[in-house]
């Protein structure tokens, strides 16, 4: 259930009528919460056991990057080191696939100015707390919307094997039997640096940027895939045009996405905090981020948004870490 007041979302998920009472003019607040130790931006991110791990990302103005993996545990306030990553450091597709395990895909190796695009597919297993590789991808990609349906990874759009063109190739592997990915309906509108989420059982492609344009080349369009009939149908485009939200782009419980800051055209970091109910088609905004942020990694965990890490410039890369209470 929701409702729009004062141009701010408020967000009540699985609540009784009592709960709905007590929170209806509760307003959605920001605070600040340990930082992550290591400052990074267009790092990934995945929530495994209600944690949130924050991997790989680039570490200074001149594009470093990092293999690390940081570990925030919001019961504790507190974050340790994790798994080191196998693969690609930056602009992987990230996507759950149970409470142990997840999958990364394709991405970039090392100095992005490099264009260096890796077509490995990598899997998290948390019973044997080690990394698998997974069938690679037809041909490289980064920076691709990804997300799950059912035992189906879905991989959409993202810049091609050069590094600089985008794609519109559109992959799923399914990890029950399937021992390669096979090729499905292309994104209609090809981009990349855009959101990848599901719900309902369709897949979304939200927003994004056409090639290395970070002035004017980001598109608000919003599309949804539909397996039955391997087919994308135009949605109603994000409310400001956007890129470097593949980290910050997730599925609420209840089925809603929400988006998390961004790029917005002229090359600025966003402090918004939107949100699309994919069955009324429309768009809302939580209370905005008290910082900008670009390239940052959020997800839901509980009732609360993290949301870490990311550049409040361009290219400054941050340690900050923020709780957003309460959904």
């Amino acid at each position: 259930m929701w409702r729009v007041s004062l141009g701010v979302l408020a967000l009540t998920i699985g609540c009784s009528s009592t709960d709905d009472a007590t929170n209806a003019g509760r307003a959605f607040t920001w605070s600040e919460a340990a930082p992550c130790p290591v400052a990074r931006f267009e790092a990934f991110g995945v929530v495994i056991h209600d944690e949130l791990w924050v991997m790989g990302g680039f570490l200074s103005t001149k594009l470093d990057v990092t293999k690390r993996v940081d570990i925030y545990d919001p019961r504790t306030n507190r974050w340790r080191v994790g798994p080191e990553l196998p693969g690609a450091e930056t602009h992987a597709g990230v996507v759950n696939v149970g409470e142990d395990d997840f999958v990364l895909v394709g991405g970039f190796a090392g100095n992005v100015l490099n264009r260096i695009t890796t077509a490995g597919v990598w899997r998290w297993n948390g019973a044997t707390t080690a990394w698998s590789s997974g069938p690679d991808l037809p041909t490289p990609r980064a920076a691709v919307a990804a997300a799950i349906i059912g035992t189906r990874i879905h991989a959409a759009g993202g810049l091609a094997a050069n590094g600089n063109l985008d794609s519109g190739e559109h992959l799923l592997w399914d990890l029950e039997g399937m021992s390669a990915w096979q090729g499905a309906a292309p994104l209609p509108n090809p981009r990349n640096h855009g959101g990848g989420a599901a719900s309902g059982g369709s897949f979304y492609a939200v927003s994004g940027r056409h090639g290395w344009d970070e002035v004017s080349g980001d598109d608000p369009a919003v599309e949804a895939y539909d397996p039955a009939s391997d087919t994308w149908t135009a949605r109603a485009p994000i409310p400001l045009e956007r890129s470097e939200i593949g980290a910050s782009t997730f599925t609420l419980p209840d089925g809603r996405l929400l988006v998390v800051g961004g790029s917005i055209p002229g090359k600025k970091p966003s402090p918004d905090v939107l949100v699309y109910e994919p069955r009324a088609n429309l768009w809302s905004a939580l209370s905005a981020l008290p910082v900008e942020r670009k390239g940052a990694v959020a997800a839901r965990i509980g009732s609360s948004v993290i949301v870490t890490t990311g550049s409040p410039t361009s290219t400054d890369p941050s340690a900050t870490t923020l709780v957003g209470c309460c959904l």
